[in-house]
């Protein structure tokens, strides 16, 4: 099957539209279907029907699907919406979707009518939908594993490991000073202040990949020695942070910092075992499945197994699910045009558009922003943690790139690229939350503070007149590009040549 070209620059607005509206099509026949006519889902009181008698096994479980159908429709049609209408206002899709997420929430749509959870969130299927949004989860993890391209961090020159580290000590340093402020109203209860200054610290400090790779290719620095100079730097970052997330979370889980040590070494040997034994596997296997003519179904049925399976054995370590998702992605070989790689996009653009907004929507389901207000202690921690956050990494990444050579303005723009956190911020909050490290109080203020620093890249960037025009050819949505131009030519720029024009 060939794969699908990309949409030329000049297609008419409207076609942008045509996806959510026939989403929005069969999220309405759905629940006609499952709701207008009753095709056996209970009513809430549990009779049944109007014989009044308990509905049957069979009837409850197709009513339970019948509804979970519906939501992932409906979801996905506001979140397509959501994203089409962020594009337009200049940000990445991914944080209309976001925002969508919150929108209908407690926060906004749920708390004025209630009602409308039941069609986005209905109780009835929330364990079924949790599991659809966990799956979102693990795909996305392991579709920003497959982007990661460690050759570059080996190829990176001076400058580069430089703002790298800086980028990432820093704010993380600020974040784990800012714990002993905030640990009385973020904490969760029962967890030591070691692993939650730990948590904090990365928290503060996590850039957000995949959308910072969208972000660049659409400010027109994708070819640029200032967006290859940062996708290189959120590389390294993203190495040191979940690192630091596993630390966090092995101590919370073990209770104490020597007795984390032994999930800490045995995650970090079996990443090294996955990554020195099972790449060359995993690639000689993709040479024999060309040469077999192995087909597209067969070759999803690997990723999905590859996937789910090293998620499996890092949940048992002790550590997250999602860090055996990233390594999973990291085997995959990416090569641009080959069968794997088409069916690898393919997956990932379903999850994007399907599976992952449900995430958003359960992350909005739990963001409540009325109970923040009119509270003088946690309003305190909510400044605290946005400060340290912008400060530690803007400033952090942009002292150090000054101190290594670049003109002030590129490093300002590294700063403001860096300080993009978005759907990875999420992911790692949502994890300290299951991990009991933060409060629901924490979670709430932290995601606002990653829709905020996401949301600022892009006029920051128009402020320091550092964007330029976007390249004619098109990126999948929330992923890297295929091919940068290699991190150690930015360290090698000159400071005039480090300046977009």
């Amino acid at each position: 099957m060939k794969e699908l070209p990309s949409s030329p620059a000049g297609t008419p607005a409207w076609r942008g539209i045509v996806y959510p509206l026939l989403i929005s099509a069969a999220a309405v026949g759905v629940l006609v279907a499952a709701l207008g006519f009753g095709l056996g889902v209970p009513d809430p009181g549990g009779t049944g029907g109007a014989g009044g008698g308990p509905p049957a096994a069979g009837s409850h479980a197709g009513g339970t699907v019948l509804r979970a159908v519906a939501a992932l429709a409906a979801v996905a049609a506001v979140a397509t919406a959501g994203g089409w209408l962020a594009r337009k206002l200049g940000q990445p899709p991914v944080i209309g979707e976001i925002a969508t997420g919150l929108m209908l929430g407690p926060s906004f749509l749920a708390g004025v009518f209630p009602g409308s959870t039941e069609l986005f969130h209905p109780a009835a299927a929330k364990p079924l939908l949790g599991l659809l949004a966990q799956v979102g989860l693990i795909l996305f993890m392991f579709a920003v594993g497959s982007e990661f391209d460690a050759s570059q961090l080996r190829r990176s020159g001076r400058v580069v490991v430089a703002v790298s580290q800086g980028s990432m000590i820093i704010p993380f340093v600020l974040g784990v000073l800012s714990a002993a402020l905030v640990y009385r109203e973020f904490a969760a209860g029962g967890i030591g202040f070691v692993p939650f200054a730990i948590f904090l610290g990365t928290a503060m400090s996590i850039t957000a990949f995949p959308v910072l790779a969208r972000i660049v290719q659409e400010s027109g620095l994708a070819r640029h020695p200032l967006g290859t100079m940062a996708m290189t730097c959120a590389a390294a970052c993203d190495v040191i942070a979940w690192g630091a997330l596993a630390t966090a979370m092995a101590v919370a889980t073990a209770g104490s910092v020597w007795g984390a040590g032994g999930t800490v070494l045995l995650a970090a040997a079996f990443a090294a075992f996955v990554l020195i034994v099972g790449r060359p596997l995993v690639r000689a296997a993709d040479r024999w499945a060309d040469r077999a003519r192995v087909s597209s179904a067969a070759r999803l049925l690997a990723l999905l197994l590859l996937a789910f399976s090293l998620a499996w054995v890092t949940d048992l370590i002790g550590v997250h699910s999602i860090f055996g998702a990233f390594l999973a992605g990291m085997l995959v070989p990416h090569r641009p045009g080959t069968a794997l790689t088409t069916v690898q996009t393919r997956l990932d653009s379903v999850n994007r558009r399907l599976l992952l907004p449900m995430f958003f929507v359960s992350v909005g389901m739990t963001v409540d922003l009325t109970q923040v207000t009119g509270h003088a202690g946690l309003l305190f921690a909510g400044v605290v943690a946005v400060v340290t956050a912008v400060a530690g990494k803007l400033a952090g990444t942009a002292v150090t790139a000054r101190t290594a050579g670049l003109p002030w303005r590129t490093s300002l723009g590294l700063g403001v690229l860096l300080n993009a956190r978005g759907v990875t911020e999420i992911v790692v909050l949502r994890a300290g939350l299951d991990a009991g490290l933060i409060n629901q109080n924490a979670f709430t203020v932290l995601v606002v503070m990653a829709v905020l620093t996401t949301v600022m890249t892009g006029p920051a960037l128009h402020l320091l007149k550092l964007t330029r025009r976007p390249d004619a050819g098109t990126v999948h949505e929330g992923t890297a590009p295929s091919s940068p131009p290699a991190a150690e030519s930015a360290a090698a720029t000159s400071a005039k040549e480090m300046e977009p024009a």
